[in-house]
C-alpha cells in the first residue's frame, strides 16, 4: 500500500530539472537561456520546501563594450499546490543568493546579492510519479556592477518548462 501512495504526499521528495528563458529588467542585458535543478521535500500533500540551483547566460547590449553576465542562483522556497487530478497548479515564494559573474572589455569579476522570488506554475502528471512542469518566477535582486558598467537592477523574469519525479523518502 505504501508504494501506491498518491504523489505528492507527506514525506515524499520531488526532484526536477528545467530549461527556460530569463528576461532581465536592466535594459543593458539581453534575455538568455536558463537551466535549473531543484529538490523538494513535502511537509504535507499540499506544502513543500524547495531548494533550487540555477544559472543563466545574458549578453550585455547597447554599451561601449560587449560582454556577458552569467548569474548563478540558489533559492529556498515554500510551495503550495492544489489538487486537480492530473493537473496541479501551484504558487511559490522564497529567498536566495545571486552571484553575477561577468566578462566585459577583457575584465572579469563577480558581484553577489541577496534577493527574493515569487511566482507560480503547473504540474501535469503523465504517470503517477512523473510530471511535466511549467513555471513563471520573478526574481527581485538589487543592482550590481562590473568594472565598466553598473546595472541598476539585477531582477529578472524566468519562464521555464521541465520534468519532475517523486520518490518515497
Amino acid at each position: 500500500a505504501l508504494a501506491q501512495r498518491r504523489a505528492p504526499d507527506t514525506g515524499m521528495v520531488g526532484v526536477g530539472v528545467s530549461v527556460g528563458v530569463d528576461i532581465p529588467s536592466a535594459p543593458a542585458l539581453d534575455k538568455g537561456l536558463d537551466l535549473a535543478a531543484n529538490i523538494e521535500g513535502y511537509l504535507t500533500p499540499r506544502v513543500s520546501v524547495r531548494g533550487q540551483l540555477g544559472g543563466a547566460w545574458w549578453d550585455i547590449v547597447g554599451q561601449r563594450f560587449a560582454g556577458t553576465v552569467k548569474p548563478l542562483y540558489v533559492d529556498g522556497n515554500i510551495v503550495y499546490n492544489w489538487e486537480g487530478g492530473a493537473v496541479h497548479p501551484y504558487v511559490t515564494a522564497g529567498i536566495g543568493m545571486y552571484r553575477f559573474r561577468f566578462e566585459q572589455a577583457g575584465l572579469e569579476g563577480s558581484d553577489t546579492k541577496a534577493g527574493f522570488n515569487f511566482g507560480g506554475g503547473v504540474e501535469y502528471f503523465f504517470t503517477p510519479r512523473a510530471t511535466v512542469t511549467g513555471e513563471v518566477l520573478y526574481h527581485k535582486v538589487d543592482s550590481f556592477a562590473t568594472p565598466v558598467t553598473a546595472f541598476g537592477d539585477g531582477s529578472f523574469w524566468r519562464i521555464a518548462m521541465g520534468m519532475k519525479t517523486y520518490f518515497n523518502w
